[in-house]
């Protein structure tokens, strides 16, 4: 018998001998007075028995087996061992075919002695939190986090993401060595084709996304904000504001997202075998972003979404590309990265010579030039080499010591002049 039970005995015992009234026993138990009626009834009729629940000493009819439990301690320590706890037991209805709740799992896995890896004491927030934006599509976070992402014997990749801040949904997402232009790009793209255009893109201060140099007279008189970067250029092209962060705690929702990625995606890498980026974005592109949105994702303040048409036609390759700008040169060429260039396509119009043009560079290094507006593909001249340059260049090698003659001025010593001597001495010039 518990003490709860103990007491109830006690009490209902002085309730049955009329030491208390119904009332003055509800109010010590805390139930209705017509149960203390009933409590008294079972007290007459089986004494202090009657105060045991009936289903004391019963297992639960729902409670797992001994064999389940024994189950799911070994998939924990086996294939699962980089899971939280939430994880795992998602893991455990889906793909394992059980079905148990995550207390049920955590009173297992606790029983057994096992701490979750996200069982760690957080912080108190020291910042007020931004509200979110009212509708999907008003604005975008970005970022990238560097990580040990496949695992510690395989180094370092980055992972390059957009997150909506209505809703959470994770937009887009992909991985490259480094942070660079390349992956925010692709990851926009991503996130363009499935949702269209954002009405802005929130980011660090990253050069990626601000350029060092300053402000040029054209862009201060269009009312151009911050120095435009190649990244920034593309997205005023496609009409998306840019807006930059000052502290990392200002984009909070891009920054928890890489904790849950950190935890999950991880996991989900290992699970999968997949050490190289090339199978992380396709596992990330055909499944993984989708079940995160699935799991995560909230209902924005107001329906809809404010994301503009995207228009499919556009050659992201070229908006997304390396800018720089050259002076034409005479036959129709221009001279970019030590390298002359002029038009693939012979019946392209002629560059006026001396006119500064725009020069982009894509990803995979095709040069155009933008001529009224329209890209022209470049070609590189084949430019002819001297002989000399071509020819075998003897190899340097060791110098062998000068020696003076044997009638070297430098042979014969040191000789003092006896006139010049003593007309020193003497004082006569």
């Amino acid at each position: 018998m518990t003490n709860d039970e103990a007491r109830r005995v006690r009490i209902i015992g002085a309730a049955s001998s009329g030491l208390v009234t119904n009332g003055e026993a509800s109010e010590q138990l805390g139930i209705s007075i017509r149960q203390i009626i009933r409590l008294k009834a079972s007290f007459a009729r089986n004494g202090a028995r009657g105060m045991v629940h009936g289903n004391a000493g019963r297992k639960p009819r729902h409670a797992l087996s001994d064999e389940v439990k024994t189950r799911i301690v070994e998939l924990f320590e086996g294939r699962y061992f980089d899971y939280n706890f939430s994880h795992f037991t998602e893991r455990l209805n889906e793909a394992e075919g059980m079905s148990v709740s995550r207390s049920s799992v955590f009173r297992v896995l606790k029983g057994a002695g096992i701490k979750s890896k996200k069982a760690v004491k957080h912080k108190a927030k020291q910042h007020r939190p931004r509200p979110r934006k009212t509708t999907a599509g008003i604005m975008w976070q970005t970022d990238a986090s560097r990580h040990k992402w496949f695992g510690e014997e395989h180094g370092y990749a980055t992972l390059h993401a957009y997150i909506d801040d209505a809703t959470g949904v994770v937009t887009g997402a992909f991985f490259t060595e480094t942070e660079c232009m390349r992956g925010y790009a692709a990851a926009l793209e991503q996130g363009m084709l499935a949702y269209g255009l954002p009405l802005s893109i929130y980011s660090d201060r990253h050069t990626i996304f601000r350029s060092p140099k300053e402000l040029t007279d054209d862009e201060i008189l269009s009312g151009t904000e911050l120095p435009l970067s190649n990244f920034g250029k593309a997205l005023y092209e496609l009409g998306i504001k840019q807006i930059t962060a000052h502290s990392p705690q200002a984009k909070g929702r891009i920054e928890r997202l890489w904790n849950t990625f950190q935890d999950r995606l991880i996991a989900e890498l290992r699970f999968s075998s997949i050490t190289n980026i090339a199978d992380a974005n396709k596992m990330i592109a055909e499944g993984f972003i989708s079940d995160y949105n699935r799991r995560f994702a909230v209902l924005p303040h107001e329906d809809g979404s404010a994301c503009m048409p995207f228009d499919r036609s556009i050659d992201l390759g070229l908006v997304f590309s390396i800018r720089d700008t050259r002076r034409a040169g005479g036959g129709n060429t221009i001279s970019y990265k030590g390298e002359i260039y002029t038009p693939e396509d012979e019946k392209s119009p002629v560059f006026v010579r001396g006119r500064i043009l725009e020069v982009r560079e894509t990803f995979d290094g095709a040069v155009y030039v933008i001529q009224n507006g329209m890209p022209v593909l470049m070609k590189k001249v084949f430019r002819a080499q001297k002989a000399i340059d071509v020819g075998v260049k003897k190899k340097a090698g060791a110098v062998s010591p000068h020696k003076p003659a044997s009638d070297h001025p430098w042979r014969g010593g040191f000789k003092i002049n006896p006139s010049i001597y003593n007309n020193t001495q003497t004082g006569r010039g």
